[in-house]
């Protein structure tokens, strides 16, 4: 584990490659309604690691930036081929990447176990019962200062 784990991922069509090297420092599940656009879906799964450990392999990203609902910039890096969102970078978390969970070729090591903007979530979205639930977000609690 620790540093020597190395986690391959890619967008849809594999024009673009990357790794991420080492444990991710914040995984969660976010509900925002800007998570829910950027999926198409319910929400949106983010592993965050330091920006020194995630290695582009292949390919170059398109980018698209953004207001979160906290009132903060995110910059989205999509593939210009399939348009699959494949990370991001954010204000609060400058010194890190966040990673779509499920670009990653692996995913068996997934367990998230926070939930944030949970107030936002869809009607119909359940809560696994060992998870820590947040109205909103607690990532100023992984900024370095």
């Amino acid at each position: 584990m620790g540093e020597s784990q190395i986690r391959y991922a890619g967008c849809s069509c594999g024009s673009v490659r990357y790794k991420a090297s080492g444990e991710p420092i914040r995984v969660s599940v976010c509900h925002c309604k800007d998570c829910q656009r950027r999926t198409g879906s319910a929400f949106g799964v983010g592993c965050y690691f330091p920006r020194e450990r995630v290695e582009m392999l292949q390919g170059a990203t398109g980018t698209f930036e953004r207001t979160s609902d906290a009132g903060r910039w995110v910059k989205n890096h999509f593939c210009r081929g399939c348009g699959n969102t494949v990370m991001w970078e954010t204000e609060v978390l400058s010194h890190a990447v966040g990673i779509a969970a499920g670009s990653f070729d692996d995913t068996a090591w997934l367990d998230p176990k926070l939930h944030v903007w949970a107030d936002s979530a869809q009607r119909w979205t359940s809560f696994p019962c060992d998870a820590e639930v947040l109205s909103k977000s607690n990532i100023e609690q992984y900024r370095k200062t």
